[in-house]
């Protein structure tokens, strides 16, 4: 008995440290954006955004790269008719992933990339959170039963 006391407490404690999921992938915005210019380096572009996420080539024969990059649209409050820079909505914040095309290692166009423009969607209020609850009930259920 006691021995299920004290794995459902340690599962309990070790679930309520537990932070959360945190991706490790890096972000843009807008303020990095815009310091990208046509005709830039790719170790330019590197310099300015960070590492990408992805980098593909297309055949041997062309010299035309893509570079993949998380891109991040921020929301911020409106006080009146001016934006609150300093006061960020975190709710219905959009992402995307951006493409970056290199010919000849020369900063040629950047798009919005158009497989994941139709699966982009805003991340809402935490709907997965009930989903979690009930993945540690059933967890403790056959951890119950097992002991």
């Amino acid at each position: 008995m006691y021995k299920k006391i004290f794995v459902f407490q340690f599962i309990l404690f070790i679930y309520g440290c537990s932070g959360g999921l945190n991706s490790s992938e890096s972000w843009i915005d807008y303020n990095d954006i815009s310091k990208v210019e046509i005709g830039m380096s790719r170790d330019a572009v590197a310099t300015v955004l960070g590492e990408p996420i992805l980098i593909l080539a297309d055949t041997e024969y062309d010299n035309t790269v893509y570079v993949f990059y998380n891109y991040h649209i921020k929301r911020y409050k409106l006080d009146g008719d001016n934006i609150n820079s300093d006061s960020r909505v975190n709710s219905g914040e959009r992402t995307t992933l951006l493409k970056f095309t290199f010919v000849d290692e020369s900063l040629s166009s950047w798009e919005e990339e158009k497989i994941t423009l139709s699966m982009a969607a805003s991340n809402g209020v935490g709907t997965g959170s009930l989903m979690k609850y009930f993945s540690l009930l059933v967890n403790l259920i056959v951890l119950i039963k097992i002991f």
